[in-house]
């Protein structure tokens, strides 16, 4: 029962379980997904969005954000809780390259990230984050990183993550043949992921897709892909579905 342990993110009940944080998930498994990938020349951030109605301009709402010329971020979640740790993440970007005169690195911002998210579970008067982040980076070592940080302040680095509704059936699709998508090029990693995300789309209503990307091509820095080539590319892989289903 949850009665009485479930109105603040302080509070623990008999089992060890705070409520407060379980909801927060609730909001984001329940949310639109969003996908990141490393890839051998680069990588990737997909999101989905659905128009909950037609009146909305399509392309805007956006949930892919550039932080530093070489970092970028995704939003899965309650999108005002997301712009919030947006907001957060380009002022710690500023104030480190004010500092020490160096850009901030993927790692660095996440770690400091996610200590802004856990203090939001930490007093009574502030309630948890209804949203998970997702970090891209090319860093000083010359590598790519991806890293998720959870709406509980926890952080992780991976290779490929997956967070949203169609979590499970995105990521059984993604470690099939022992990451085998990952050996693919960025380019053709797009329309891979594009194809997975266009595939398993449950919704019914109208959907579109944000889509930014580190690579060899854009010179290392991060780069939001227009929203018009994203649709075009779209449209011809739900065309190349639909074949596949009548053949």
């Amino acid at each position: 029962m949850s009665v009485g342990y479930d109105t603040s993110c302080t509070t623990l009940s008999p089992e060890g379980r705070i409520y407060q944080l379980e909801y927060s998930r609730k909001a984001i498994e329940n949310s639109p997904s969003v996908v990141g990938i490393i890839f051998k020349d680069g990588i990737l951030l997909i999101s989905e969005k659905i128009k909950k109605s037609k009146s909305i301009v399509s392309g805007s709402n956006h949930t892919i954000y550039s932080i530093a010329p070489h970092i970028g971020m995704a939003i899965c979640g309650f999108l005002p809780d997301g712009r919030n740790i947006i907001s957060r993440a380009k002022l710690e970007s500023s104030n480190y390259l004010k500092n020490f005169g160096l850009p901030i690195s993927g790692q660095i911002l996440a770690e400091r990230l996610s200590l802004y998210i856990h203090s939001h579970t930490c007093h009574w008067g502030a309630r948890p984050f209804g949203c998970s982040v997702l970090i891209g980076s090319f860093d000083n070592d010359s590598n790519y990183h991806l890293y998720m940080i959870g709406n509980d302040g926890n952080f992780f680095e991976y290779m490929a993550c997956v967070d949203g509704k169609g979590k499970q059936i995105i990521k059984a699709n993604l470690e099939r043949d022992n990451f085998q998508i990952r050996n693919y090029n960025i380019k053709e990693g797009i329309k891979r992921c594009l194809k997975i995300l266009v595939k398993n789309y449950e919704g019914g209503k109208e959907n579109e897709y944000d889509i930014g990307m580190i690579s060899n091509e854009t010179n290392n820095l991060f780069q939001i892909i227009n929203y018009n080539l994203v649709q075009e590319e779209t449209k011809k892989i739900r065309n190349e579905i639909e074949e596949e289903i009548q053949n």
